[in-house]
């Protein structure tokens, strides 16, 4: 098996993530916020160990859109020795965030 890549994120991403967790402790519970942040930290993991795992992106060939959850995916970049997420957004055609 080869070795697991490092995982880094870029500044746009830690924005979507931190609008996307801000939307849930305003609309939902402490619970379901907490809970988008474990995905996310499986979804670094699924990535760091299997980088083409997902589909490769339509628009730009170096990218690959993967999903963290149904309602939230997140765009990545893979390196040679690391994987890059860049960017993060919910799935719904009416996200509010």
């Amino acid at each position: 098996m080869a070795a697991l890549r490092r995982v880094e994120w870029s500044a746009r991403a830690e924005r979507d993530l931190d609008r996307l967790h801000a939307f849930l402790l305003e609309h939902w519970t402490q619970r379901e916020a907490a809970h988008l942040l474990d995905m996310v930290q499986e979804f670094e993991v699924l990535i760091a160990r299997w980088p083409n795992g997902f589909k490769r992106s339509q628009r730009n060939k170096h990218h690959r859109l993967g999903f963290v959850h149904r309602n939230t995916s997140a765009v990545y970049r893979v390196y040679r020795d690391r994987v890059v997420i860049v960017a993060m957004f919910d799935n719904r055609a009416d996200a509010a965030w």
